[in-house]
């Protein structure tokens, strides 16, 4: 009975996930207690030490505990940790899920992404407002970056279902669905979805479709379609397109990182100088951005002042700066798990490619191991496709 609560709860969080924050963090809590009262302790024990995603996440967790040790600021360093309570959810959900409960979270998600949509098309077309969501970036629920790319992940989970969908109405629907996904895609201000989405598209079709002649025109003809039509009509991918176009000639003409694209790379640069200087173990959680401004005075570019960003808006370089190679390492061994995850199903197997591929993507702008929204993301789909390969396993066993 508690197990079959749990699921609910999963189902709901999944819903919860792209629209509130404080329903997923009440989620969280309910869902970890139920957990715990369910007991059940030696099976459960016997997943978790089963899982190499999850010894992964476990050495990750211990080590940036351990890297408190050195951090500048201990109090600093131990809050910045505590915002990983959401991964708890981690092995919840993957010893958790029963098999019959799937395609309602993945259809709680992708209905919440649906509610999501309608507020974004509502605002972009100025028929109410919300928040601080405008026009140019029409994300009522969260980061522009973070919708961008869930719209991307999203728009695969629709594409697998057009060619897996046994009736045709259901074909039309994830069609519709993924046409509006696209566009909705397209009309906000978040390139990095927009790059994943493209990814995502090359390699789709040749996991979808056997014919690889076939499965070239379809990734040419989403690819082309989707980037013409933006950049004819959508006044936003335009601006975006423009401005990068700009950064990029001032880096190159005027040694000018001071553009948005530029100030990007010019953290790049200056993360990896910080890397180098702490190759094994890292400058510690919390010293991050300590040295930055330092360190970019010393390439001699033009910069804006690195105590205006958080992080290096990459979370594999984060994790190299502050926990060194070490912990860089880890991280890729645990996107190296969840990649070799067996599924006995073609479908959840396609699903799996395309989150780590969309979540890799997504961390190569934004520091994705540290913000709440991209957490959630990580966490809930980690332990989902975990929970799938455990279900599918036990049964093919």
């Amino acid at each position: 009975m508690t197990n079959r609560y749990i699921n609910y709860l999963i189902i709901l969080y999944a819903f919860s996930f792209p629209v509130s924050k404080a329903a997923v963090n009440i989620l969280e809590a309910v869902i970890l207690l139920l957990w715990i009262y369910e007991g059940n302790w030696k099976e459960k024990l016997r997943l978790l030490q089963s899982s190499l995603f999850i010894r992964v996440l476990g050495l990750f967790l211990l080590y940036s505990l351990l890297s408190v040790m050195w951090a500048s600021d201990t109090e600093f360093a131990l809050q910045y940790i505590g915002k990983y309570h959401h991964f708890l959810l981690i092995p919840v959900v993957y010893t958790a899920l029963q098999k019959r409960y799937i395609p309602y979270v993945f259809s709680a998600f992708v209905l919440s992404v649906f509610v999501s949509e309608l507020m974004s098309y509502g605002i972009f077309f100025h028929l109410f407002t919300y928040k601080g969501a405008t026009a140019q970036f029409p994300t009522p629920f969260m980061h522009h970056i973070t919708y961008s790319v869930i719209l991307a992940f999203t728009g695969t989970i629709l594409l697998t279902n057009v060619f897996t969908a046994k009736e045709y109405k259901y074909k039309f629907f994830n069609i519709l669905f993924f046409i509006t996904v696209t566009v909705n895609l397209f009309i906000n201000g978040g390139r990095t979805g927009q790059i994943a989405f493209m990814a995502l598209m090359a390699l789709l079709p040749f996991l979808l479709i056997k014919h690889k002649i076939k499965a070239a025109v379809l990734a040419f003809s989403i690819i082309f379609i989707s980037f013409f039509l933006a950049y004819t009509y959508s006044d936003n991918f335009t601006v975006r397109i423009d401005q990068f176009k700009k950064g990029v000639t001032k880096i190159f003409n005027n040694d000018d990182y001071t553009d948005q694209g530029g100030m990007r790379a010019a953290l790049w640069i200056v993360g990896a100088d910080l890397f180098m200087q702490h190759p094994v173990t890292g400058t510690g959680i919390g010293n991050a951005m300590k040295e930055a401004n330092l360190v970019a005075s010393q390439h001699g570019f033009k910069h804006r002042n690195m105590n205006e960003f958080a992080d290096y808006h990459n979370m594999f370089l984060n994790e190299a700066v502050e926990l060194g190679s070490i912990g860089l390492l880890l991280v890729l061994f645990m996107l190296y798990a969840l990649l070799r995850l067996k599924f006995a199903t073609q479908q959840y197997f396609i699903l799996n490619t395309m989150f780590v591929l969309s979540f890799i993507i997504f961390s190569m702008t934004h520091n994705t191991l540290h913000l709440m929204n991209p957490m959630v993301f990580f966490a809930l789909f980690s332990g989902l496709f975990l929970g799938i390969s455990r279900i599918e396993n036990h049964q093919k066993g």
